[in-house]
């Protein structure tokens, strides 16, 4: 990751602390080739600037060695869309509802214990949720790769190209 408009040593600070926010000033300034002082005056303007938006502790609940990783792909009747975005975002086992090109299409993101009740809840919204027409449920096997590996971006520059048509970096992300 290189962000354009910040010297060299805020990027690589920047890389450093992606993948471990909890390193010391100390640990930071090693692995850059600078005083731990210099490590801390560069953190606070990076976050003046608005470039670090914060340090937070990221949980992934998918992560417990049992449970099933699933997508919903569902087209629904157009006077029920809302109605069966409201029934998704209720239930505990979804993560996130995506609004999808097609006619009124939600993928939805979930996590479900075990597979019985994965079963039960796909069952339920196909057999008791007014207006779906279709509905297809894949779970998740393995992660073949993970481009941000946790790591929440804000992704504003990184789409800016697209608007102009010079390219699709990005795109089904």
């Amino acid at each position: 990751m290189q962000i354009e408009g910040i010297d060299e040593i805020d990027n690589k600070i920047l890389e450093i602390i992606k993948d471990n926010a909890r390193l010391t000033y100390k640990e930071i300034g090693d692995r850059a080739g600078i005083s731990r002082v210099s490590v801390k005056t560069r953190m606070d303007v990076l976050q003046e600037k608005g470039i670090i938006k914060g340090f937070q502790t990221l949980i992934d609940p998918t992560k417990v060695p049992e449970g099933t990783r699933f997508f919903l792909d569902i087209e629904c009747v157009p006077e029920y869309y809302e109605e069966m975005v409201a029934c998704l975002a209720s239930s505990r086992m979804i993560r996130q509802i995506y609004g999808v090109s097609g006619e009124c299409r939600i993928h939805a993101v979930g996590f479900s214990p075990n597979a019985r009740s994965l079963e039960h809840f796909a069952n339920t919204i196909f057999r008791s949720q007014r207006g779906v027409r279709r509905l297809g449920c894949h779970t998740v096997l393995s992660t073949l790769m993970d481009v941000d590996g946790g790591v929440e971006y804000v992704r504003h520059q990184e789409y800016e190209h697209l608007e102009e048509g010079t390219g699709n970096k990005g795109s089904g992300a």
